[in-house]
């Protein structure tokens, strides 16, 4: 079959990132896909990959605002050379969706976002009910912005991880890693990746680590890595966290946007995910436990779904700083509590999370509306 993936941005976050994982590993003796979405990063790693692509501008949902006259014809010529679309974001779905329905072509729609007001989620639901014939929600808290009266056309499909990429390293490269970013190889490794947007609440990491720089003495090597960039986030708060960062400065490396994050993520000791609203599903919580690199996350959001307080990971009250230092430093602390939980982690991940899993449900709900 011939799939069409719409997609409304150019650049590289975290759902465009899945969305070039998914493409690459699609078996392409049952899935043809071709992608379409406005020019830039996303549509460069796709063609790298032999992926066919189509340039097309997604304008916001905003009043005033319509597909161009051009993009029109190049999503219709598209699709009707298509099979299937599958519109990989919100506004994809709704330009799209219309499309689909003039031509008869079934659409599935994937949901990566969480929406707070009444009238969002109710314009959410008259669009999968018109014109969706599938809704892929990634986590349960996803899942339940559709009520009841939808469940029959929304599928629960968690991302998935390639554990053979996203996977544990060995002490030498660890230390290339360490020995790239200025770090000491025995250094204690706090990570957050993220784009520099206060939602991805680095803020929060900074002050952090401020108080834990405060409460280990010196020979600890403590070293915080904050992976990331302004490019689809707040250039803004990227300058104002350099500035709250300034009496840390010794302590703190910033990496930039890293498109080979997994043996970033595995050279790391503990990874923090504080988003400061509920996070939607937090894959980079899914990549830690992968590479069996230790978690502390805020407890909201899908994120809460994926860890078991504990168990494969450490969970702890959102915007909180007090407590986010006190998880960190326990694992810290701790070597053996900090791998016996890493390893059930990457266990779970394995078992429940693996990219195969995901690509194989996805083609199932593909064949279900062929």
């Amino acid at each position: 079959m011939r799939v069409l993936y719409v997609n409304q941005w150019s650049g590289l976050g975290g759902a465009e990132v899945s969305l070039l994982r998914l493409l690459e590993r699609l078996p392409r003796e049952e899935v043809q896909p071709v992608l379409a979405c406005p020019p830039g990063a996303l549509v460069e790693e796709a063609r790298a990959m032999g992926v066919e692509t189509v340039a097309v501008r997604i304008p916001p949902l905003k009043h005033g605002y319509r597909l161009g006259a051009e993009d029109i014809r190049c999503l219709q010529r598209a699709m009707t050379s298509c099979d299937l679309v599958h519109a990989y974001s919100v506004r994809a779905g709704w330009y799209a969706g219309r499309l689909c329905r003039q031509l008869g072509l079934p659409m599935v729609w994937s949901i990566h976002d969480l929406f707070t007001l009444p009238w969002q989620k109710l314009w959410l639901r008259i669009v999968a009910w018109r014109y969706a014939q599938a809704v892929v929600a990634y986590s349960r808290i996803l899942q339940k912005q559709f009520g009841d009266g939808l469940q029959h056309k929304v599928h629960l499909l968690p991302h998935g991880i390639d554990t053979q990429v996203f996977s544990p390293v060995d002490a030498l490269q660890r230390g290339q890693q360490r020995w790239t970013f200025q770090t000491a190889e025995d250094a204690l490794v706090v990570l957050h990746v993220g784009r520099l947007m206060p939602f991805k609440g680095q803020h929060l990491f900074l002050r952090m680590a401020q108080v834990l720089v405060r409460r280990f003495p010196p020979d600890y090597a403590l070293t915080f890595w904050l992976a990331g960039d302004a490019s689809m986030g707040d250039p803004n708060y990227a300058v104002q966290m350099r500035e709250q960062a300034r009496d840390i400065d010794q302590q703190v490396r910033w990496l930039g946007f890293q498109r080979d994050i997994a043996p970033i993520i595995a050279s790391a000791d503990v990874l923090v995910h504080c988003s400061t609203r509920p996070e939607p599903f937090g894959l980079v919580v899914l990549e830690a436990m992968a590479c069996g690199t230790a978690v502390v996350s805020a407890n909201r959001g899908a994120t809460a779904e994926i860890i078991e307080d504990g168990r494969t990971g450490l969970v702890t009250p959102p915007n909180d700083v007090a407590a986010l230092a006190e998880g960190v430093q326990t694992l810290l602390t701790n070597k053996l509590r900090r791998q016996t939980m890493a390893a059930s982690a990457r266990q779970v991940v394995c078992e429940r999370y693996t990219l195969q899993q995901h690509v194989q449900r996805l083609i199932g709900i593909y064949r279900t509306l062929l």
